[in-house]
């Protein structure tokens, strides 16, 4: 996760250098979807000047936070990820809506839907991470595995093809839907030649007990409390 931040921090950082007054009117989010009269009116130059001043220093300040999180917490650079960001442009579209005088109303209102969204993606984000980083419990009885917390399941032994235990966890390379931190990887992810899976994750990850639901994507399990491998034999034994 570190190198995909750091990788974020240079992307921020060259976006300073992308867009210049010539090509604005077709990269440049909001002005090219202004009509051509308020294009002629905004200071596009003026407003490329302090867009590349924030990139280059918003590039240089992330990836810098992205290794000082690193270093302190891992579990810290998920969070620097989603939420720092938002707060970044939050800010510098607030600061930027003096060069909207002299537009028109409609402009303007785009810009303060813009903040409005912004507002509540940061909102969702932030309760997405305090509703993830709770801790999953889990139960098994009458050959029911019933995992409660974020991304539970409830699955019983009728409904699994096959369960296995790997030694680790095989390779991840995209999340399709759920939360990965440092200490977590909970939801749906993705893996090489189209693999998926629902992981259950609590990191450092040891066994991963490996659930293949009929016709369902492959469940994998490595949380804190559990013996795996107690499960796993217990699992097996009424299974086959």
């Amino acid at each position: 996760m570190i190198y995909v931040s750091i990788g974020l921090g240079l992307l921020f950082f060259s976006m300073g250098f992308i867009i210049t007054p010539s090509n604005a009117k077709y990269l440049l989010s909001g002005y090219n979807t202004m009509s051509s009269e308020d294009q002629e009116k905004f200071p596009i130059v003026e407003y490329l000047k302090a867009f590349k001043t924030f990139h280059i220093w918003f590039g240089i300040i992330y990836t810098l936070l992205s290794v000082i999180f690193h270093l302190l917490d891992s579990d810290l650079v998920g969070y620097h990820l989603g939420i720092t960001p938002i707060l970044a442009y939050g800010y510098f579209f607030w600061t930027s809506r003096k060069y909207n005088e002299g537009l028109s109303s409609a402009t303007k209102n785009n810009t303060t839907i813009g903040l409005i969204v912004l507002s509540l993606t940061l909102v969702f984000v932030v309760g997405l991470f305090i509703w993830s980083d709770r801790e999953s419990s889990w139960t098994y009885e009458n050959n029911q595995l019933e995992i409660q917390g974020p991304y539970s399941i409830s699955l019983n032994i009728s409904d699994l093809d096959s369960i296995s235990l790997l030694k680790s966890l095989p390779e991840i390379t995209i999340r399709s839907n759920g939360i990965s931190t440092g200490k977590v990887a909970k939801g749906k992810f993705k893996g090489p030649n189209k693999a998926r899976y629902h992981l259950l994750i609590d990191k450092p990850v040891g066994e991963v007990l490996a659930l293949y639901p009929n016709r369902e994507i492959p469940v994998l399990i490595s949380l804190d409390g559990m013996d795996e491998r107690e499960l796993y034999l217990k699992m097996k034994e009424e299974l086959y």
